[in-house]
């Protein structure tokens, strides 16, 4: 077990935070005025997804999708298609 664990780790990548911040901090600003809040961490991923230009893997579309400059994919939708 301890091989597979160790052979699996490697293929993640951690990506840091730093350069979201200010995507994190606008959201949440332009969020409140709204009155569309949506929890710290879920601003704080999807900041970090816009911000390093990735797609957002989720099936919590209803929030995140209030975020600007978003891309989500909902692979729990995938199957249904």
């Amino acid at each position: 077990m301890r091989r597979i664990v160790e052979a699996f780790i490697p293929k993640f990548f951690i990506i840091p935070i730093y350069n979201s911040l200010d995507v994190y901090a606008k959201e949440k600003a332009r969020l409140r005025r709204q009155g569309l809040m949506i929890d710290d961490f879920d601003i704080l991923i999807g900041a970090t997804a816009v911000a390093n230009d990735m797609v957002m893997v989720t099936n919590n579309v209803a929030h995140l999708q209030r975020l600007k400059n978003i891309v989500i994919e909902d692979w729990t939708t995938l199957a249904k298609r």
